[in-house]
């Protein structure tokens, strides 16, 4: 007998070995809901219809009924149709690592749209990882039919994770093409970086829907607590993750009705100084006739000197924009009445009496001014710069100017 003969005999009597199949655990008592089984595999679903009038913070769940998509264009600059209410869907993931990469998995996925007459939250579990493939099954069917994808950092980790899930699992046919995503977490930013130290969502929870958790699970702990219910089986470890999701998606849609509410729609609406000056760039960077002005304007009659110096500062370099020298002008010397030592006012007003407003008197004089704040402060480089722009105005007027102005 030569040796692929014994090689044969041996393969021939060889007894497989089967791989026990894992009991997955019944969480209808921790969690309710259901398996949900298919040709695919399993997963285990939770379904939840919250009534119109439950209140999240200062807000209804129902007002997302009437919410006024158009405000969207205040906050991504353009939008590319009209949409109905049942279109958004709000999306939250918890998952096995806060790295993300193809070695993170998301092992809970939250979805909350508005259905009828009421919000329908749904999550969608996988007790363990041969349950993925069916779970993004039933996720890709949930969303087919909605346009458009409301996130917290989803566009940096949430979107990006599935999309990568997805793809893993020969599934790439089946993820959604949005026409458009909304994060909210890069608006929060652009309104209230400057006001508060934080624009986490827990932050904006706190201060902005005064909204406060009890007994809440730390993000940080959700990828090691499901490791251990994956290991142990026990229900009872979920219960707090699925509702610490819950409350995610609830407060982003708190957080999308305040932003799109009547509260900033005009400017003499906005109480806080720092929310004016920071609409006032939102509506700028849109090209928003007037609208910046009526904002910067609204934060200097509400706000402290610094806030005061910071919008008219801002408002100044709007003006200059708007080729507006006089007003530019105007506002430069009323930001030096509260801030003498502003080097940068007197550099622009220079600019505007050299080259917009000939008088290049004026000019010498305030570069002069200028130049010697930035000897006494040490900024060399302006300095140098302000002394080069001196000695050109000199040679313009054809002799020194010798003390004037200070």
């Amino acid at each position: 007998m030569d040796l692929q003969d014994k090689l044969r005999r041996m393969h021939k009597n060889k007894t497989p070995l089967s791989k026990p199949q894992k009991s997955l655990p019944d969480l209808s008592p921790f969690l309710g809901g259901e398996e949900i089984a298919g040709p695919e595999g399993s997963f285990w679903r939770i379904e939840k219809e919250l009534p119109a009038d439950l209140r999240h913070g200062p807000y209804r769940l129902g007002e997302i009924a009437n919410v006024d998509l158009s405000r969207v264009c205040l906050w991504e600059g353009t939008s590319k149709g009209k949409f109905d209410p049942e279109d958004l869907v709000f999306l939250d993931t918890e998952t096995t690592g806060l790295a993300g990469g193809t070695g993170t998995t998301a092992f809970l996925v939250g979805l909350g749209f508005w259905e009828g007459k009421s919000f329908r939250l749904e999550q969608f579990l996988m007790r363990d990882f041969p349950e993925e493939p069916p779970m993004l099954q039933e996720i890709s069917e949930v969303l087919e039919p909605k346009k458009i994808l409301i996130t917290f950092n989803g566009r940096s980790f949430d979107w990006p994770l599935l999309q990568t899930r997805f793809t893993l699992s020969r599934m790439h046919k089946n993820i959604p093409a949005w026409e458009e995503h909304w994060d909210l977490l890069f608006w929060a930013r652009r309104l209230w970086r400057k006001k508060l130290s934080s624009c986490s969502l827990n932050s904006l929870e706190r201060n902005i829907l005064n909204f406060f958790r009890e007994g809440d699970i730390p993000g940080w702990e959700i990828p090691q607590r499901y490791f251990d219910f994956i290991r142990s089986g026990r229900g009872e470890l979920l219960q707090d993750i699925c509702e610490h999701n819950v409350w995610d998606i609830l407060s982003m849609v708190g957080i999308l009705l305040h932003l799109f509410g009547e509260k900033y729609r005009h400017a003499e609406g906005v109480e806080c100084p720092r929310e004016a000056i920071a609409l006032g760039r939102i509506h700028e960077k849109n090209n928003r006739e007037n609208a910046p002005e009526e904002y910067y304007l609204q934060a200097i009659q509400k706000g402290n000197k610094q806030v005061r110096v910071e919008a008219l500062k801002n408002l100044a370099l709007y003006y200059k924009k708007q080729q507006n020298w006089e007003k530019s002008r105007e506002t430069w010397n009323s930001l030096l009445k509260i801030q003498e030592n502003s080097i940068l006012a007197r550099v622009e007003l220079a600019k505007i009496y050299e080259h917009r407003l000939p008088d290049p008197s004026k000019a010498l004089q305030v570069t002069l001014q200028a130049l010697v704040f930035a000897w006494h402060e040490g900024r060399e480089r302006e300095a140098a710069e302000l002394d080069y722009r001196r000695k050109r105005l000199e040679r313009k007027l054809k002799k020194p100017l010798k003390g004037k102005g200070f």
